[in-house]
């Protein structure tokens, strides 16, 4: 048995814009003992803590941890679906950082089909509970925030900035007001929607 884990988590699969991010984070066990944070669930923890987790970790890769962080493309989301699309991004992050002996644990209820190989299983809200998935968690939200916040400089009217893509009321008015911009998921309601709406 592996001294290691590694922790899958995905952020994003609701927006309605861009790219889903999906970070498997690999370390040792007991990592979490001698880091100076605790580790929680990113959506529960303030953004100024999140970055300085973020950073905590890119800054510090001389311990024994790894991640790999993989984009789920909106053109492959509009040609497929979220659900497959994460499925195969996890299956790649966990292939290009795990070793058949460690245990891989990802947030949720799914498996991807072509990690059968692995020592894996999923578990429900994984990220409040195993400090690798929280890690994951937490660097895959930061990642994808700073993503979106480039694509809030080009399309400033959506406040990607404030809602990361998300259907606020803001970010729905936008949207019919002024229609819907290159970067939003044309398969996703209520962009399909008023694609629909617009072209009869």
């Amino acid at each position: 048995m592996s001294k290691y884990i590694v922790g899958v988590d995905e952020v994003g699969r609701g927006s309605l814009v861009g790219s889903v991010i999906i970070c498997a984070f690999k370390s040792h066990k007991s990592l979490f003992e001698t880091i100076p944070f605790q580790m929680k669930d990113s959506k529960k923890i303030s953004k100024l803590k999140r970055e300085n987790i973020y950073n905590f970790f890119r800054n510090n890769k001389k311990l024994d941890f790894s991640y790999k962080i993989i984009f789920g493309k909106k053109r492959d989301i509009e040609k497929s679906n979220i659900h497959n699309v994460v499925l195969d991004s996890m299956s790649k992050a966990v292939q290009s950082i795990a070793d058949y002996k460690d245990k891989v644990i990802i947030d949720g209820s799914f498996v991807p089909k072509d990690l059968i190989s692995y020592n894996v299983s999923s578990m429900v809200k994984a990220d409040e509970k195993v400090g690798q998935v929280s890690a994951a968690s937490i660097i895959a939200k930061v990642f994808r925030d700073k993503l979106i916040s480039k694509l809030h400089l080009i399309e400033d009217q959506y406040e990607w900035n404030n809602n990361a893509g998300y259907g606020t009321k803001n970010h729905l008015s936008a949207i019919n007001k002024i229609g819907i911009s290159q970067f939003h998921r044309k398969t996703y309601q209520p962009i399909c929607q008023l694609i629909t709406k617009l072209s009869t």
